[in-house]
């Protein structure tokens, strides 16, 4: 068997990575192949399940490869697993630091996990804590850390052991936009400076991605579909998109006509569908209002309201306080009132409001038929001179009698980037298999 070498030039190296889960026999990253350059920001975006905190753990030897070949800090990840640890440093999208211990105790015990001598454990643990300023709570339980705090102290555990690569899995989720501002300082402070760090990130924030990353890896279905700078990945959509909304269709097929009819039009690049059906989100398109500070974004918001609807304790509690949570439910589809349904047992049950316990209760015992499911499909448009070509496009969709909900024009986005290549908006996990993953690797870290 050959023996693939590494290329010294790049720190992180991934050569025809195939891995293939057992349980399910699910194909998680489908021989991808990859470099990253030393100092680099990599930014991997993609819905969940497209193989990115996969292909992370891959390299951080918390999963064995299937196929292919990968280096980290010119070691062999399958060959060298040791030597690939004390090259690197994880801050995993799972809290894992130890709310019963100071803050300084957290590191220390990283510290002796990595065999580092006593003096020196000592002068890295102030070096890291200024670094993420944290300094005066080192003394303080992390349970009564922020969850920013949390955030940055697992950083500095990530780099107490001065790492040459950095991985960092969705690491501002959840965060206040001030909080999510100060990691993305300390991101750049750490890649900028004289660390000089190289990092792989995975998010599902668009203006995070922008502001971070050198190149951005878009994936889908575990492979590579899109990589280059923000700006390049932009001007391939050069001109404007029209993002068209349509009343509920019953016809689905006429889309594929309407849609090579529109791409007859001159000037029009490309023209992608999208339909949420069964999969239809809960979480509505956000408008902010005036005033609101630069720094938050509806991505932000977006993803405040998904990690409500994760957890239903968190969910109850917005119902009671909030009455436009409880509005937003009731005026859902079915598709995303029934993955809600499924968050709620018998005696949790007993504790929501009354208007929305009913609807539960009809959709748990299967009261609405599939039929009832909306379907509110989407056209995006990328073309020159939107302006003068709307009055087109509206024509030919009105020759095959659809209705339009809604009309948005805007120059291109990170985001439109995003949905031009993948299709559809950044999924939710849908299946238990996601979360069997997610525990196998936290298992597997465990051991480590």
């Amino acid at each position: 068997m050959t023996e693939i070498k590494s290329n010294s030039e790049n720190i992180v190296e991934v050569k025809d990575l195939v891995k293939i889960y057992k349980e399910g026999n699910v194909k998680a990253v489908d021989k991808i192949s990859f470099t990253v350059k030393k100092g680099e920001i990599l930014a991997l975006l993609g819905p969940n399940g497209a193989g990115k905190t996969t292909i992370l753990s891959v390299l951080a030897t918390l999963l064995n490869a299937t196929k292919g070949a990968t280096f980290v800090n010119g070691y062999d990840v399958a060959r060298d697993p040791d030597k690939v640890r004390k090259s690197i440093g994880f801050v995993f999208q799972e809290p894992s630091v130890d709310g019963d211990m100071k803050g300084w105790e957290n590191l220390e015990l990283h510290a002796v996990l990595y065999g580092m001598p006593k003096k020196e454990r000592q002068v890295k643990i102030q070096e890291v804590l200024k670094l993420v300023d944290l300094e005066d709570k080192a003394n303080s339980y992390v349970k009564n850390y922020s969850g920013g705090m949390k955030r940055r102290l697992e950083i500095a555990r990530g780099l107490i052991h001065e790492p040459k690569v950095l991985f960092l899995d969705e690491p501002t989720l959840g965060l206040d936009p001030q909080t999510r501002r100060k990691i993305w300082e300390k991101i750049k402070e750490l890649n900028e400076g004289d660390l000089n760090m190289t990092i792989l990130i995975t998010t599902h924030y668009m203006d995070e991605a922008d502001e971070l990353a050198d190149r951005i890896c878009i994936m889908d279905h575990g492979k590579i579909i899109a990589m280059d700078t923000s700006e390049n990945l932009k001007k391939q959509l050069s001109g404007d998109v029209i993002d068209i909304q349509f009343e509920n269709v019953d016809d689905q097929f006429k889309f594929p006509m309407i849609i090579k009819q529109l791409k007859e039009i001159s000037g029009i690049k490309n023209v992608s569908f999208g339909t949420a059906g069964k999969e239809q989100d809960i979480i509505p398109k956000i408008q902010l209002p005036p005033g609101m500070p630069a720094t938050v974004t509806p991505e932000m918001i977006q993803a405040r309201m998904r990690e409500i609807l994760s957890d239903p304790k968190k969910l109850l509690m917005a119902w009671k306080k909030m009455p436009m949570a409880a509005n937003m439910f009731l005026s859902a589809p079915l598709s995303a009132k029934k993955k809600i349904a499924d968050l709620f047992d018998d005696k949790l049950l007993e504790e929501v409001p009354e208007n929305i316990k009913q609807e539960l209760i009809k959709i748990k015992k299967g009261e609405y038929s599939e039929e009832e499911v909306d379907i509110e499909p989407s056209l995006s448009i990328s073309c020159e001179n939107g302006g003068k070509q709307l009055p087109l496009i509206i024509q030919k969709i009105n020759e095959n009698n659809l209705v339009i909900k809604s009309v948005n024009m805007h120059q291109p986005t990170l985001e439109d980037v995003f949905l031009h290549y993948v299709g559809s908006a950044i999924r939710e996990e849908s299946s238990n298999h996601a979360k069997d993953i997610k525990k196998m690797i936290q298992m597997r870290q465990l051991r480590k």
